[in-house]
């Protein structure tokens, strides 16, 4: 989880915070609401932090009952009507989201493509 191969920036961990963090970003924050992830975990996995600059490793239990309990959460602040506002952004890469909807559909993009690069990150160790 926490090697980075010859020739990359990030680990395996960093990846699946950086997942963890966009999905927070994209649909909460862009809705005005707070995030529901402790705000030091953003500030080490979003765009353009190095694990090389940690100053501590991050809790990897944490993450992992993030990974597996953020669906659900998400899927029930969706049922309860949570998401009524939405502040448009364009991404690092250039998609402009102008709904929640969009937010969503780019998240899943978002989330394969991270997968994508784990996946590469397992081939090189």
């Amino acid at each position: 989880l926490l090697k980075i191969p010859v020739g990359r920036k990030n680990n395996i961990l960093w990846n699946l915070g950086h997942i963890i963090v966009t999905q927070q970003v994209l649909h909460y924050t862009l809705s005005r609401l707070e995030m529901r992830i402790p705000k030091e975990m953003a500030s080490m996995f979003r765009t353009g932090t190095d694990p090389e600059l940690w100053k501590e490793t991050p809790n990897i239990t944490e993450l992992k009952s993030l990974l597996l309990d953020m669906p659900d959460k998400f899927l029930e602040d969706y049922k309860n009507g949570l998401f009524k506002e939405f502040r448009p952004y364009k991404t690092s890469t250039g998609v402009e989201l102008n709904s929640f909807e969009d937010a969503v559909a780019f998240n899943f993009f978002h989330e394969g493509t991270h997968t994508g690069i784990i996946l590469g990150l397992i081939k090189k160790l």
